[in-house]
């Protein structure tokens, strides 16, 4: 099958991602090829060579109308991976019915749209993990805990929360940590990485931490282009990634974790920042019971989650369906 992805342009995460999915598509021993959200002669000649049986759009809001005008004339399969739901709703719902079929990353969001669009073809769909890049590595625990992730408020509340009751080390990576942590008398116990990493680097931090934090964004986080207020109901990439690499993790409740791992035996959630600490408590001089819970994790996710796993998901259906 000829594949066309059209990337988001975003920056951070989202190259690595894309290739990602190239790669598995490719896998699959289909063609692809990789063209920016705009209409120009460079996408347009890219289409018209390509003859693409199956467009695909990653996040889709920098989508420029003319391309897909363009692509709908030539009446090929168009599909969405919304990545970014339910934060950006608001952008999201401007451009859904343009598409055939409609994979969302998260519960809540599915859920919306099947109820306002019940003829469409949607999915719910999780990012994957790319176990080429995120896999155990052997390495000393040089970190009690680790925290990779933009400080929204609830993580900055647990992490403050954790410097003033607790004498653990913890590693923070991501912008803006450096000018939120109030519990200076901790510093010592404290690094802070204060600025996007690669994957690679997080790769490395997860596996020299006993424990790796993972407190979900907020779906009324002020910034969030979410005016619906629909919930987030899904676990985030991040929990697959921390599995791919053999980690131990604290993940903060979701109404999904069950769909996707074994809860008693492969995933431990916490409820509240107090719940957390307790859990922590528990489990930081235990390293059986975390190597155990973290075994079982890293076999879920090399045997249900990776982007193969995804990408066969969506060609099954669009198989099905078209």
């Amino acid at each position: 099958m000829n594949i066309l992805l059209i990337s988001s342009s975003g920056k951070g995460i989202y190259p690595h991602i894309e290739k990602s999915i190239e790669d598995a598509f490719l896998a699959f021993n289909h063609t692809i090829s990789k063209i920016e959200p705009v209409y120009s002669p460079d996408t347009i000649e890219t289409i018209n060579r390509l003859n693409p049986e199956l467009v695909l759009s990653i996040v889709g809001h920098k989508m420029d109308p003319k391309l897909i005008k363009f692509i709908k004339k030539r009446e090929m399969n168009l599909c969405i991976w919304l990545t970014e739901d339910p934060f950006y709703m608001d952008y999201s719902m401007k451009i859904i019915e343009d598409y055939d079929f409609i994979f969302t990353v998260d519960l809540g969001a599915f859920e919306f749209y099947k109820k306002m669009f019940p003829n469409k073809h949607i999915f719910h769909l999780p990012l994957g993990t790319d176990p080429s890049i995120y896999y155990p590595e052997p390495a000393d625990k040089l970190f009690d805990l680790c925290l990779v992730g933009y400080p929204y408020p609830e993580r900055i509340d647990l992490v403050n929360h954790i410097l003033k009751t607790t004498s653990y080390s913890i590693i923070l990576a991501g912008p803006l940590w450096k000018g939120v942590i109030r519990n200076i008398n901790n510093l010592k116990k404290m690094n802070i990485i204060g600025k996007w990493i690669e994957p690679s680097t997080v790769r490395e931090i997860f596996n020299r931490s006993k424990i790796i934090l993972n407190p979900h964004r907020s779906s009324q986080f002020a910034k969030n282009k979410n005016t619906l207020n629909i919930e987030s109901k899904s676990i985030n990439n991040r929990t697959f990634d921390i599995a791919a690499c053999g980690g131990f993790q604290l993940i903060s409740d979701k109404p999904d974790i069950e769909q996707h791992f074994d809860h008693p035996c492969e995933m431990v959630s916490f409820s509240n920042e107090d719940n957390c600490i307790d859990l922590i408590h528990h489990f930081i001089s235990d390293e059986k019971k975390r190597n155990d819970y973290s075994h079982h994790a890293h076999r879920r996710v090399l045997n249900n989650h990776t982007f193969l796993h995804r990408i066969q998901f969506m060609i099954n259906q669009i198989n099905f369906y078209k």
